[in-house]
């Protein structure tokens, strides 16, 4: 389902152009709203790098279950109330009586990135998020996380799935313990052990080619869309300012 959906790096060039129009739109009103924030980078390579939990490694001995953190140094700043009106064009003038764009610069902004396309984008995620979770009650599935949690316990670590222990309040917050790191590096070594992500990603892919088999014209559209806005994108992409 991959074709059909934007990767980690291509939604933050998505992001990033929709900033760099919003940016403009307001400026041409008096306001240095959204603040300029650095180039970023995606947290995660792909969307399936963390699809059954963590499988790195080299990240389980350093960072435990963390992420790395987004190379952007602009905090979040809201608007101000006239910011908000000229952004959301919840008026239809600012308060110095100009007009402003249908929608606003928000509105603007993604009128200019998403044009007139009629695609459905929530389509390729519906059937992404429907393979995964059809492909979880799988009976080799099943008993590959079975084989995991066995040997996780194996090793003192109790967890019903590969998804738990992220989730673990002993590892939120702060930096990554000792205890945490451990617990990732047996997370993934059990894993391989029991070829956990082999087998499940085979049974989804199987769960996906079949779905698509079954809404071809509808990821047909989705994949024209997302080659468009991504066109869009590189076009209006650039230094924000």
């Amino acid at each position: 389902m991959d074709d059909y959906l934007l990767s980690p790096a291509e939604t933050t060039a998505v992001t990033d152009a929709y900033r760099r129009v919003v940016r403009q739109c307001m400026s041409t009103f008096g306001h240095d709203f959204p603040p300029v924030a650095g180039q970023g980078k995606a947290l995660l390579r792909s969307w399936n790098e963390r699809r059954y939990g963590l499988a790195d490694l080299d990240r389980a001995r350093s960072s435990g279950y963390r992420l790395e953190q987004p190379g952007r140094t602009a905090a979040y700043k809201p608007p101000t109330p006239e910011e908000r009106t000229v952004l959301t064009g919840d008026k239809e003038r600012s308060p110095d009586g100009r007009e402003i764009p249908k929608g606003g610069c928000a509105g603007q902004a993604r009128d200019r990135l998403y044009g007139a396309s009629h695609a459905d984008q929530g389509l390729a995620q519906s059937l992404s998020d429907e393979g995964f979770h059809s492909s979880a009650g799988d009976a080799r599935v099943r008993s590959a996380v079975a084989r995991w949690s066995l040997c996780m316990r194996g090793h003192g670590f109790a967890y019903p799935g590969p998804l738990d222990p992220p989730k673990d309040p002993r590892f939120q917050g702060g930096a990554p313990s000792e205890l945490e790191r451990t617990v990732a590096a047996t997370d993934v070594r059990c894993k391989s052990e029991g070829h956990l992500v082999e087998v499940w990603s085979s049974v989804e892919a199987a769960r996906q080619t079949e779905l698509i088999g079954r809404h071809r014209s509808g990821l047909a559209a989705a994949a024209r869309a997302k080659r468009a806005l991504l066109e869009r994108a590189a076009r209006l992409q650039g230094p924000p300012r």
